[in-house]
């Protein structure tokens, strides 16, 4: 054992260069363990321990904050006593069902291949009666690599020139939500799209300078919000009823509908989706199988004919999809 070593605080701050060190961000869970070693300093005066009483007392559910927020700081501090006990510490880890809530409370809106079609229909006429002149150019490409790609917004925006080759049809992803890089396959409608953009943009103040491949007119990367007010203007002029807010059709949604779109392919073409799903996984940016085989859920309810096919070769990943 290793408890007189060190502080509380330090195999904290071990831990979070761990997880850096890995590939993590982990901005959030840095200021969540900042909470933690204040409550365990009061609990535990800074030994390097964690407690069961500092875990019960970390667990409970205050009157102000959502269920999310709740299981995210339980997650946080399950992480770290798991940590702590490899590490040969005396540390209790939170029992999972702790933080057991109904996964994916919000159900995504998967957008049909007509709804898609009217989406950017709709955005290409938007942006044609003058946005501005750079998001103009911008945004039909925008929303074609999101609709094309499954990609985040955030990542979206902050494409960079050096990492988007139209030769091999491939866009390298550095900024994204984990924090890990990954190349994905742009199709071929979208590859001569982005063709189409780079050279009506050529002589654009600002766009030959940036580095970035989507630029405003600062040469930066435009702001999530004005995709998403964007997208609702279009679901509008498109006749596309939104349900209000935390209904949808959301932005995110359309990372959804590519997701959704790709099992049912891979299931009418008869693949293997034991081994699929990671690649999927992988593609999407998750950081394991739980998201997708969400989606495949998401698959099963959108297209009934394929009930069958999926729940006789993978019910054993998602039996909850077929109760009553």
């Amino acid at each position: 054992m290793r408890q007189n070593e060190r502080t509380f605080a330090s195999v904290v701050d071990h831990y979070i260069e761990e997880k850096r060190a890995i590939g993590y961000g982990f901005g959030k869970g840095a200021q969540v363990l900042q909470r933690i070693i204040r409550v365990q300093n009061e609990v535990d005066h800074n030994l390097p321990i964690l407690s069961t009483e500092l875990a019960n007392h970390w667990v409970e559910k205050t009157p102000w904050e959502t269920d999310t927020n709740r299981n995210h700081r339980i997650s946080v501090l399950r992480g770290l006593g798991e940590y702590m006990v490899r590490m040969g510490y005396d540390a209790y880890v939170a029992p999972k069902y702790l933080a057991s809530t109904k996964d994916y409370a919000y159900r995504p809106c998967i957008l049909s291949e007509q709804e898609l079609g009217l989406v950017l229909g709709s955005i290409d006429r938007l942006c044609k009666l003058g946005i501005s002149t750079r998001s103009d150019l911008v945004f039909p490409v925008v929303f074609r690599i999101l609709i094309g790609c499954g990609t985040r917004i955030t990542e979206t925006l902050r494409i960079e020139k050096r990492d988007v080759d139209l030769e091999n049809g491939t866009i390298l992803l550095r900024h994204t939500k984990n924090v890990k890089e990954r190349i994905i396959p742009v199709a071929r409608s979208v590859v001569e799209k982005c063709r189409l953009y780079l050279k009506k943009s050529e002589g654009v103040q600002r766009f030959d300078s940036s580095p970035w491949f989507l630029p405003n007119k600062q040469g930066a990367p435009y702001e999530s919000g004005t995709a998403y007010q964007l997208f609702r203007s279009a679901l509008r002029n498109a006749g596309i009823s939104h349900g209000g807010r935390g209904k949808g059709p959301r932005l995110h949604d359309l990372r959804h509908t590519y997701a959704v779109r790709v099992l049912n392919k891979w299931v009418l073409e008869g693949k293997n989706l034991t081994t699929a799903l990671p690649y999927l996984a992988a593609y999407m940016g998750h950081e394991g199988l739980k998201a997708s085989q969400h989606y495949l859920r998401l698959t099963a309810t959108m297209f009934p004919e394929l009930i069958r096919t999926v729940e006789r070769q993978y019910g054993w990943v998602i039996p909850e999809a077929y109760r009553g």
